[in-house]
């Protein structure tokens, strides 16, 4: 539907399920089938039930045809009374839905009703997509359908993980964060997309939530590190890191499905008009290194003064040697690729030129990056020689809580990060990145020499399928 702002009241116009405002979530249907939630209409045998007290565990793309199981119900601690009048307002929904095509709604009315309407997905189903529909259906509008049903469950089940934390209202990056995403939930709720209409509107409105969404890690970090520091509540670090974690993979899947959408719509409608969307059918993994390893370079030399030196090699199963000028290429997301070696390039070159005395010290001590592929992996390591990371810092490498926004002072409202050492989440985020696409990264440090990081992914293929668990 589409919302006409008044002095007092809005006017909403469409079908209720146009507004999102329907007694169920928005499901695919046919006239020759029955109603699915999947992006080329297949059965929803993947659906994992987000419950009032199990909140999704983040999982990566796996080779794996079916994880049972879901969370548990809605807590029966609800009152009854919240219960019927949850039921009373989707009933009204429905029936405003099927009286008229266009109803009259109080602002104060709708917000609540929106509120209430996120509060009822966040306890409904997040839909896993296989990579099967990904790469079967390159189809923008039948994404853009999928995504207008999806997309407000996965801002809902987010605005109850901040909900259930204890003291969040206390924090103004929590409540800027909950506040955003209650915005996102409205505007994904009211827009309008279809044959009659297009995409162009509810591509910029996919567009703005990502660009608005671009402070979220910030926000959320900061806010969490200070939500630690409260003496109300007692969340330990193992609890803080699994909520970011499960909070950060939503988003990964979020942005993967609007990224997704907008590379295959047509240019007229505001897309980049990319025959297979985000998946590069030929991707150059050696390519990407070397594109990553070049713009981390640049962000050391502008933030440090130095400039680091590093080399690419290349080797493939059943060749001999490096491999020059010849590189096997793999079906993957190189955005993704490319996110994950500049995180992991940039620690690598900050910690070489903080060890160096010299720029003849550092052209001695260069970046070494292998890149080796068979026909089902992709594997990447990326050495340096900056001097390791001491014994006693390895159990916080992975946790975001002791990167560089928990150095800052905790009291400010203004905890400054720059681009080459972020808030200090690179590696977590990056992990989870490898996590989300059914891969693997780990560190291996030798404290006074250096570190080895070690990226494995599988080739992207039609079976793995997005899990939250």
């Amino acid at each position: 539907g589409h919302v006409l702002m008044g002095a007092m009241r809005s006017r909403c116009v469409g079908r209720a399920r146009g507004l999102g405002l329907a007694p169920t979530p928005l499901r695919w249907a046919s006239s020759a089938a029955p109603p699915s939630t999947g992006l080329g209409g297949a059965s929803d045998r993947h659906d994992r039930a987000v419950g009032d007290s199990a909140l999704p565990r983040s999982g990566p793309w796996r080779s794996a045809p079916h994880h049972g199981g879901g969370g548990s119900s809605a807590s029966k601690s609800s009152s009854e009374k919240r219960g019927m009048d949850l039921q009373s307002e989707r009933q009204f929904l429905s029936a405003a839905a099927n009286c008229s095509p266009s109803i009259l709604v109080p602002e104060a009315l709708l917000n609540h009703l929106l509120e209430t309407e996120a509060m009822y997905l966040a306890s409904d189903q997040i839909r896993g997509v296989s990579m099967q529909e990904i790469l079967d259906c390159l189809c923008a509008y039948k994404v853009a359908k999928f995504i207008h049903a999806e997309l407000p469950k996965r801002l809902a089940v987010r605005i109850r993980m901040i909900d259930k934390l204890i003291d969040w209202k206390k924090i103004p990056e929590l409540t800027k964060v909950r506040t955003d995403m209650q915005r996102w939930f409205r505007s994904m709720r009211l827009v309008r997309r279809g044959p009659d209409v297009g995409l162009q509107g509810f591509l910029k409105t996919i567009s703005t939530i990502k660009t608005e969404g671009k402070d979220v890690v910030a926000d959320v970090t900061v806010g969490m590190l200070k939500l630690r520091s409260l003496t109300s509540n007692d969340y330990s670090d193992e609890f803080l890191n699994r909520w970011m974690d499960d909070f950060f993979m939503i988003r990964i899947g979020s942005n993967m499905l609007v990224d997704q959408c907008i590379a295959l719509a047509s240019k007229e409608e505001g897309g980049l008009a990319k025959p297979t969307g985000i998946v590069d059918m030929e991707c150059d993994a050696t390519q990407v290194c070397e594109q990553a390893a070049e713009y981390a370079k640049m962000l050391c030399q502008l933030h440090t003064g130095h400039t680091p030196h590093y080399s690419v090699e290349t080797y493939v199963e059943g060749r001999r040697g490096p491999q020059l000028g010849t590189h096997r290429t793999f079906s993957h997301v190189p955005a993704y690729l490319r996110y994950m070696m500049v995180e992991l390039l940039k620690n690598a070159f900050k910690a070489t030129v903080e060890c160096c005395s010299s720029e003849e010290e550092i052209r001695a001590k260069p970046v070494r990056l292998l890149v080796s592929a068979d026909d089902h992996h992709i594997a990447v390591r990326i050495a340096d020689r900056g001097g390791g990371i001491p014994y006693h810092l390895h159990s916080g490498i992975w946790s975001y809580l002791y990167g560089r926004a928990a150095h800052s002072d905790k009291e400010s409202s203004d905890i400054v990060a720059n681009p080459l050492g972020g808030y200090g989440v690179g590696l977590p985020l990056s992990r989870l990145h490898a996590r989300y696409l059914g891969g693997t990264l780990h560190l291996s440090s030798f404290p006074g020499y250096g570190t080895d990081a070690s990226l494995h992914l599988p080739i992207i293929q039609s079976q793995q399928i997005e899990i939250f668990s």
